[in-house]
C-alpha cells in the first residue's frame, strides 16, 4: 500500500548559497544596528552574528536533491580565485523614503564577485523555486522594515548617510557556503550543509 499524505511528500530544505564574513565585518552590522536603535527607529532586526552575503537564494530544495546541487556548487567556484570585498556604504530597498530593507553597501573586487555569481546561476540556477529577474545587488542586511516600523523612521536618509560615511572594512573572501535556514518564532536559524573553498 503506498504511503498518503505528509508520508508521501519528499522532505524539502530551504537552501541558500553566501558568502561568510569575518568577525570584524558582524560587528560593524551590530554596532550600525545599534547606532539605529538609539535613534529609536523599529525594524526587525537582524542577527548579526548570522550576516552573510547571500549569492544565490534558491527556497524549498527536495534532500535527495542535494548531491546534485553540491556537485554544482563545487563547479561553480572552479578556477575563481579569493577576492577582497569591503563594506561601504548604507541604503535602503527599494528606497530611503519608502524602506522596505536596511542594509550595509558592498564594494571592492566586483568583478570576480559578479563572476562567481554568475558562475552559480549557470551552474546551479536550475535548483532554485524560482527565478530572481532583479539584478544582484550585493550588500549586508540590516532590518526589515514593517509598515508599522515607518513612522519610528524619522530623518532616515541622513542615519543612512552617516553610516556610509564609515571607513571602508575590508575582507576577504575564500569560500561559498550552502546554508540550510530554518524559521521560528525567534528568528532564522542557518546550519552550514558545505563548503566550498576558492583556490
Amino acid at each position: 500500500m503506498r504511503p498518503r499524505g505528509r508520508a508521501a511528500m519528499r522532505e524539502e530544505w530551504r537552501l541558500f548559497a553566501a558568502i561568510p564574513v569575518p568577525d570584524d565585518v558582524r560587528q560593524r552590522v551590530a554596532a550600525a544596528i545599534a547606532h539605529l536603535q538609539a535613534r529609536g527607529y523599529r525594524a526587525k532586526w537582524v542577527d548579526p552574528e548570522a550576516t552573510h552575503l547571500t549569492v544565490k537564494f534558491f527556497g524549498s530544495v527536495a534532500t535527495d536533491s542535494l548531491p546534485d546541487l553540491t556537485r554544482a556548487l563545487r563547479k561553480s567556484v572552479t578556477g575563481l580565485a579569493r577576492f577582497e570585498l569591503q563594506v561601504h556604504g548604507a541604503g535602503a530597498f527599494p528606497h530611503p523614503l519608502r524602506p522596505r530593507v536596511l542594509w550595509l553597501g558592498i564594494d571592492g573586487e566586483t568583478a570576480p564577485l559578479a563572476q562567481l555569481v554568475e558562475q552559480v546561476e549557470r551552474s546551479a540556477g536550475s535548483f532554485a523555486e524560482k527565478t530572481d529577474e532583479r539584478p544582484f545587488h550585493p550588500h549586508l542586511t540590516l532590518a526589515r522594515v514593517r509598515p508599522e516600523d515607518l513612522a519610528t523612521l524619522r530623518a532616515l536618509p541622513q542615519e543612512l548617510e552617516r553610516l556610509a560615511r564609515l571607513p571602508p572594512l575590508p575582507f576577504t573572501v575564500d569560500r561559498l557556503t550552502l546554508y540550510r535556514s530554518e524559521l521560528f518564532r525567534s528568528g532564522p536559524r542557518y546550519t552550514i550543509i558545505e563548503e566550498f573553498l576558492l583556490r
